[in-house]
């Protein structure tokens, strides 16, 4: 697969309730309104809150506490940082999860955790089971925006729980991108475990 695949892979929100008129850009707490700069906002912002959570990540212990880290993310940029999204949407005719199931998301989500925290002792387990949680928190998509930077930090809390390090660096090494992608946009369990088999290395 090639990276340049996904390019135009945006998410259709019928309803507008997150965006400018007739735009497609999020409301943001900089009144950006222009696309590029308003990416280029929220990637800055964010990206120092990432560096943050690397010296004090989030225990992630429910989920809760992926709000959290959601929240911390992006709190300088969406006033709905750490909120669930109160709209369906999907992309590239792909739905996610209907807000309407999402009760029944979040128990099986917290399920998932604690499973892993009882379960998981030996590298091959947690990566079976870190890939479970990465597949079933992608289609969950809780979030209007920030879901794929949310879920690779949460995916890193909880293999630092056991002693791992699981840096998911997508930007950095196009393997790593499309091992992540095929996985999580196909829900492929065998590319994700693939991908956790490649960079999660005991610390």
């Amino acid at each position: 697969m090639v990276k340049n695949q996904y390019e135009g892979y945006e998410y259709i929100d019928p309803n507008h309730q997150y965006t400018y008129p007739n735009s497609t850009v999020l409301i943001n707490k900089q009144n950006i309104t222009n696309v590029e700069e308003a990416y280029r906002n929220e990637h800055l912002f964010v990206t120092r809150r990432l560096a943050d959570l690397r010296l004090k990540p989030i225990e992630v212990c429910s989920i809760s506490d992926i709000l959290a880290i959601h929240k911390y993310l992006f709190q300088d940029v969406y006033a709905w940082a750490g909120q669930y999204r109160k709209v369906n949407i999907s992309k590239s005719g792909n739905p996610f999860m209907p807000i309407q199931s999402f009760s029944t998301a979040k128990a099986y989500i917290n399920h998932l955790i604690h499973t892993y925290y009882q379960t998981a002792n030996s590298k091959d387990e947690i990566i079976k089971q870190l890939a479970k949680i990465l597949d079933n928190l992608n289609y969950f998509h809780p979030f209007r925006e920030g879901n794929g930077r949310t879920q690779r930090e949460v995916i890193r809390s909880l293999a630092l729980s056991k002693g791992y390090s699981a840096q998911i660096r997508v930007e950095q090494d196009d393997e790593v991108y499309n091992l992540y992608m095929d996985g999580t946009v196909y829900g492929d369990l065998g590319k994700l475990e693939e991908l956790l088999c490649k960079i999660l290395i005991e610390i």
